[in-house]
């Protein structure tokens, strides 16, 4: 963490005028906290893209097709009632793997401010 707290810092001291009031990243944790340290104003979201690539690389898409979709449409809808009905569309369905059901829940619930589309309104 310590460098890319450094390089980090390091833009931000050479361009002192510039204070991102967002800034998008990936899914990784130690640039988002040094992220979080150098520019604790900033409101750090995940790229949309970048979401759906982690989640994919979790399991075989070709096997699960209609898992797949559902995600796709969890991660880009902007109604919070359809995101918690296809949210529970996922984690009821039994031929869900019961994995994948548990890591969405554990890394992708907590910070869904960072990546849904329901928490990006304003």
């Amino acid at each position: 963490m310590d460098i890319i707290t450094f390089f980090v810092k390091w833009v931000r001291d050479t361009s002192p005028l510039v204070r991102p009031k967002v800034i998008m990243t990936n899914h990784d944790q130690v640039q988002i906290a040094a992220l979080e340290i150098v520019f604790p104003q900033s409101q750090i979201l995940l790229c949309m893209w970048q979401v759906l690539r982690v989640i994919r690389s979790h399991f075989v898409m070709s096997q699960f097709q209609g898992l797949w979709e559902k995600i796709k449409a969890w991660v880009k809808t902007e109604d919070i009632a359809k995101f918690f009905t296809i949210w529970e569309d996922i984690s009821s369905d039994p031929s869900v793997p019961e994995s994948i059901v548990k890591y969405l829940k554990a890394e992708w619930l907590p910070v869904l401010h960072r990546w849904s589309m329901i928490g990006r309104k304003n």
